[in-house]
């Protein structure tokens, strides 16, 4: 599958006023990345997109485990995953990050 690759700030990335593609497990990590960095409810056409970072995720006390199975069935849910060998998550409570 082909996408069109972002740049660091998730703009659109153009080289010599074309657009870059993406392919291969370097579209498929921009894939994950996207759904991982979208809010649930944060896109117009399909409210039921995205993560519930503000109703599950982001809260005052978290869950954990209810937050890694948050990201892996939607990393699972992304096409062409397979398997999520492994999912790390800090969280720093003081600085209310994660």
């Amino acid at each position: 599958m082909i996408d069109l690759k972002l740049d660091s700030r998730h703009d659109l990335l153009f080289k010599d006023n074309k657009l870059v593609l993406v392919n291969g497990i370097n579209q498929k990590a921009q894939q994950i990345k996207v759904v991982l960095l979208t809010f649930l409810g944060e896109w117009f056409l399909d409210t039921t997109i995205g993560l519930p970072y503000f109703d599950d995720i982001l809260v005052k006390n978290p869950d954990s485990s209810r937050i890694h199975a948050i990201f892996r069935k939607k990393i699972m849910a992304v096409a062409g995953v397979i398997a999520v060998e492994a999912l790390s998550l800090e969280f720093q409570r003081k600085e209310r990050v994660l």
